[in-house]
């Protein structure tokens, strides 16, 4: 499910959130998670937002993929890295052993929590066996929206390994940490990288 009022407000702040990312440089753990990837692998980046760790993904040499909920996103992201990001929700995913990774940097939360089973399984399918699957997520609990209007998920580290090791992925590294949204204040988060059984 496509919540429509968090599409609505990504639409509405898109040049601030470019901003943003500009001003942050993008995902600290996107380096190392490309390090531990063979040469020329295929990525998915699902949630792509304007592209920026897609098109490092690119410029690093890797053939990747890349989908966004949001039109204004994707349009974006086109526009400025000249990527092929295509408008897709998470549903629509139904790829099978087509990537050797996904990278889901806190796109997979604006999802509710209840999906997420679904959604990881989904995930499973279309990595090989080996794969790696990154995802970054608000660590909470419950669902709320934002000052902005979007709709988040959130997930407790525990939570997120059993769900994740339910889901056939064992996990290599969780790190809690802290960072800074579209709204400027500090919010706790976890980056999990693990590898599909």
């Amino acid at each position: 499910m496509v919540d429509e009022d968090t599409m609505a407000a990504y639409a509405a702040n898109i040049e601030k959130f470019r901003d943003m990312v500009t001003k942050i440089g993008g995902n600290s753990r996107l380096d190392s998670f490309l390090a531990k990837l063979p040469e020329g692998a295929k990525i998915l980046d699902l949630g792509c937002g304007i592209g920026d760790s897609a098109t490092q993904m690119r410029d690093a040499g890797f053939t990747v993929s890349c989908t966004d909920a949001s039109s204004e996103m994707v349009a974006m992201a086109n526009e400025l890295y000249g990527l092929d990001a295509v408008q897709k929700s998470f549903s629509e995913l139904q790829e099978k052993a087509a990537y050797d990774a996904v990278w889901a940097s806190f796109s997979l939360l604006h999802a509710p929590g209840a999906e997420m089973p679904a959604n990881l399984a989904r995930i499973h399918l279309a990595i090989r066996p080996g794969g790696l699957f990154y995802i970054g997520l608000k660590l909470g609990v419950g669902e709320a929206r934002d000052a902005a209007g979007r709709f988040y998920a959130y997930f407790g580290e525990e939570e997120l390994r059993r769900m994740l090791a339910k889901a056939g992925f064992s996990v290599l590294a969780a790190e809690p940490d802290s960072m800074v949204g579209l709204l400027g204040s500090p919010e706790p988060c976890i980056h999990i990288t693990s590898v599909r059984d």
